[in-house]
């Protein structure tokens, strides 16, 4: 099977920079499973049990997984079916091609909807209708959102619609050019509700529950389980990206090292993350445990306690002029 090759120049493409293909990887991994899915499966498995179990799956058996699917990808220099059945034509392999490539279908189903929330949410906050529903609680704004019908699939298919578009510009001039701007922004972001979450009364409870391990949860077996997917889910292996984004990579680029900033940028987000939102958790006095909708409960309130905030500050600094 021929190498597929950019219209222009009969070459294969290739990213433009190491930083932007590191960006564009960390992009790929990091995302709603690191932001969404992160919180709310650490919340129903013990929080800090539940890290320790997941940092381990991710240094032992994710970080040799991202190492071995780049080198496939950058070897045969073709899609993940192509790439086994050049690699070994005569073994079962291409079919573990196949099936990667239907996970990374699957995966995308899932991921599209839950991206289709996060686009009404944005849309909400930009024009004002989300802040009331917020200060009642963004609970009863998420359930009714979800279940009006067409809703929640138009937001859906407008986002699959922006992604089909930024990928069809190719490599380069689209998903690199992308997370040059968006995975940095993701990071600022996030350290910043993070570090403003940590000002918040009650937050260090948060903290405690994910970083300091209940050691009794070590006998569920569950928490393996569950740190396991969430490994393979969110730094997103066995779905055929790495091998993809491998085969568009130049030969000097030193894979080991390549792998280890993608997997320390992928859980750096998360641990980021994590600590906004269970930090926001017990400092608003909800349930850890509240399951896939946690984030879009909990991030509004972050939002709103944010203007509350500078204007108490503001009356705090005008009290102390005038004394």
């Amino acid at each position: 099977m021929n190498d597929p090759t950019t219209p222009a120049t009969g070459r294969r493409e290739q990213w433009g920079s190491r930083a932007g293909f590191l960006l564009a990887t960390i992009g790929a991994a990091a995302g709603l499973g690191n932001i969404w899915r992160f919180a709310y499966v650490a919340g129903e498995n013990g929080g800090g049990v539940f890290l320790l179990v997941y940092l381990a799956c991710v240094a032992l058996i994710g970080l040799p997984l991202v190492i071995a699917e780049l080198a496939i990808g950058r070897r045969a220099r073709r899609d993940a079916v192509a790439a086994f059945r050049a690699l070994a034509p005569r073994g079962p392999w291409p079919i573990a091609g196949g099936v990667a490539v239907a996970a990374s279908f699957l995966i995308l189903s899932y991921y599209g909807v839950v991206a289709g929330w996060a686009l009404k949410y944005f849309a909400g906050a930009a024009t004002g209708a989300l802040w009331p529903a917020a200060a009642d609680g963004a609970g009863a704004y998420f359930a009714a959102f979800t279940a009006a019908g067409w809703e929640p699939v138009a937001w859906q298919a407008t986002m699959m619609a922006a992604a089909a578009v930024l990928v069809g510009r190719g490599v380069a001039r689209g998903i690199e050019w992308a997370s040059r701007w968006l995975v940095p922004a993701l990071f600022v972001v996030t350290a910043g509700l993070a570090v403003f979450v940590l000002t918040l009364a009650g937050a260090g409870g948060g903290v405690r529950f994910l970083f300091a391990p209940d050691w009794a949860a070590l006998a569920r077996p569950g928490v393996y389980l569950a740190a396991l997917g969430q490994a393979f889910f969110s730094v997103g292996m066995g779905m055929a990206i790495f091998i993809t984004y491998g085969s568009y990579l130049g030969r000097r680029e030193t894979l080991p090292g390549a792998a280890t900033a993608i997997v320390l940028g992928d859980t750096l987000i998360a641990l980021i993350a994590g600590t906004a939102i269970f930090g926001a958790v017990f400092a608003f006095s909800m349930d850890p445990a509240t399951g896939p909708e946690l984030a879009f409960v909990t991030l509004p309130q972050i939002f709103l306690q944010m203007p509350r905030r500078r204007r108490a500050r503001r009356a705090s600094v005008g009290r102390s002029a005038a004394g």
